[in-house]
């Protein structure tokens, strides 16, 4: 079954701006309509035995529409299906990221009007208003639009995420600075300082704060941001999205806001909202449709104020499997075989941000399917997992990794998760338990796989016990994925080409930047790896005052391929940069 919007890429050209538009909307009097299922069938979107099945029991209902019956039996899903809608019709498919709207057109309805129906003005072609919707058989909304601004509509096919950040741009943003400007305001200059406090938890309540601080962090979970900053100045206030790793400046807000902005994100993570002297940190969740986002907020009194720092834990993304880590077809199928071990332990290693902890869940999705008892210790949990145990450490009543270690394993458990190994009597504790028949994933902080055991022996752990005991190492980065939209011919600079021993003639991609990838050239993000399976060779070798290197050059023999050359195979498929290997990869090169 392929995805809707690849067809669409090939067979019919996306709309970018009202030029564009006016064409194809001129030509769409010369369209012939196609049967919506046919159309299906041909893309092979469905099959003609769904297609006959949905059609018979549409001769037995005839007041249900084709798309709807599909849906519900599982055949396309609803995009799939507007999609289709839009094509049989011959409505022009627009992207809405970085159209030209016109404002007139905007201006002709209301921000309730636009919400309510999900269909948002594009501007005018000839007397009829063109709305943007994402089901073009929605009569209600073209009915009620029509009345409402006297205007024949012209409906053209946008998708629904594009809608939703049209109208946080257009109308929403718009609405909440009207509000906040209308709020009484006076940049607290008090005498009394409590009495800034006070006013700042009155505004913390108040409609506009409450909404604006909702916006701001729903914005973030529809860009794929990790993280929010509110980062407070002498005059100003920036807030800023890390996207991809990087941080992007998102707006200004006014200084006088601040505090009653913090007071709100104290109020939702159940901060001491009295306390603005010393750092806190806190948790909350936020409902985005029917996907929850846990929210892990810390706070932190600055020169200009309180800087606050969200991040942001997504679980309609950032849970993978195995197969979507991003393994070589020979590395899925070794990694596969470590975790299904029944004894050992296998760490992922890494800087912080490197997608260790996305690693560790795959690998535990996995394991959870032979109904075993796993139990892990975290700090914090930040995704939970339905048939395990997970244990939240809390360090400022001395219940830290290795207390719950010690608990953990009078609970019968097959497979042990530990967040993270942060000292020696935690790293021997899970030694010990993986030499007493446990499997135990981990992370370590180290550059390179090798260089985990060299760490442990450093820690305090004997190196005869690490033979027995350590099994496999993944070490990793995130590389920035470059943006299929503006991509082109990389100039890449004639040091980073030796650097990474790449020959000279060889071409490489990169992004120019675009609407879409705000401007950077990247849009998401990959894994490049190395995978260090500790066979009897390598075992041999593990001794007291064994170098990181020696072992290194031992893996590489072994097969082991290493995390700058899987990266440069990623630039090799244009998946990403040459410049952007060599800025991940400079400190294991």
């Amino acid at each position: 079954m392929q995805d809707a919007e690849s067809i669409e890429s090939r067979r019919h050209p996306i709309v970018l701006n009202t030029g564009e538009l006016e064409y194809m909307l001129e030509g769409r009097q010369q369209f012939r309509h196609s049967s919506l299922g046919s159309l299906l069938v041909q893309e092979k979107i469905i099959s003609q035995a769904q297609l006959d099945e949905a059609l018979a029991y549409q001769s037995r209902h005839p007041d249900k529409k084709l798309g709807a019956i599909l849906a519900e039996m599982g055949a396309a899903t609803s995009p799939q299906i507007f999609l289709a809608v839009a094509r049989s019709l011959g409505a022009p498919i627009v992207c809405l990221s970085g159209f030209d709207f016109d404002h007139k057109a905007l201006a002709m309805v209301t921000p309730d009007v636009v919400r309510d129906h999900y269909a948002i003005p594009l501007m005018f072609h000839g007397e009829r208003l063109v709305l943007a919707m994402e089901n073009l058989l929605d009569t209600d909304a073209i009915h009620a639009i029509s009345f409402i601004t006297q205007r024949a509509i012209e409906p053209v096919f946008a998708p629904r995420e594009e809608i939703r950040s049209a109208i946080n741009k257009f109308y929403d943003l718009q609405e909440q600075e009207r509000e906040l400007d209308r709020l009484e305001l006076s940049d607290f200059y008090y005498e009394d300082d409590q009495e800034v406090w006070r006013e700042a938890e009155r505004l913390a309540n108040e409609t506009p704060v409450v909404r604006l601080v909702d916006n701001l962090i729903l914005a973030a979970i529809h860009q794929r941001a990790s993280d929010i900053h509110i980062r407070p100045g002498s005059k100003k206030v920036d807030l800023l999205y890390r996207i991809d790793g990087t941080l992007i400046f998102r707006r200004e807000i006014q200084k006088g806001l601040l505090p009653a902005i913090v007071s709100r994100i104290k109020i939702i993570s159940r901060l001491n909202i009295a306390e603005h002297r010393l750092p806190q940190d806190g948790s909350s969740r936020m409902l985005d449709g029917k996907n929850i986002v846990d929210m892990r907020i810390s706070t932190i009194p600055c020169q200009f104020g309180e800087s606050v720092v969200i991040r942001l834990l997504n679980k309609g993304e950032g849970l993978r499997s195995v197969k979507d880590i991003g393994f070589s077809e020979r590395d899925e199928t070794l990694f596969t075989h470590l975790i299904n071990k029944s004894f050992g332990i296998i760490l992922v290693t890494g800087p912080t941000g490197s997608g260790k902890t996305t690693t560790l869940y795959a690998a535990m999705r996995e394991v959870a399917k032979h109904s075993l008892n796993i139990v892990t210790v975290e700090d914090p949990v930040e995704y939970e997992f339905e048939g395990m145990r997970q244990i939240h450490i809390l360090p400022q009543i001395h219940f830290g990794f290795p207390q719950a270690l010690r608990h953990i394993l009078r609970h019968d458990p097959d497979v042990i998760m530990i967040g993270e190994i942060r000292d020696e009597e935690t790293a021997k504790i899970a030694v010990e338990s993986a030499l007493t028949g446990h499997l135990v994933l981990s992370t370590l902080h180290t550059n390179d796989a090798p260089g985990a055991i060299t760490r442990l022996i450093e820690m305090g752990v004997e190196p005869y016990l690490l033979k027995s005991a350590v099994i496999g190492v993944i070490a990793q980065r995130l590389v920035r994925r470059n943006c299929p939209h503006c991509m082109a011919v990389e100039d890449v600079d004639p040091f980073v080409r030796a650097s990474l021993g790449v020959p000279e003639g060889e071409v490489f991609y990169k992004g120019r930047g675009c609407e879409r990838c705000n401007r950077t050239g990247y849009l998401g993000r990959l894994a490049a790896y190395e995978l260090l399976a500790v066979n009897e060779n390598i075992r041999r070798h593990i001794k007291p005052g064994i170098a990181g290197n020696e072992l290194r050059k031992l893996a590489v023999q072994e097969g082991m391929v290493t995390l700058t050359a899987n990266a440069i195979e990623w630039a090799r498929r244009k998946d990403t940069s040459l410049a952007e290997v060599y800025r991940v990869c400079l400190e294991v090169l």
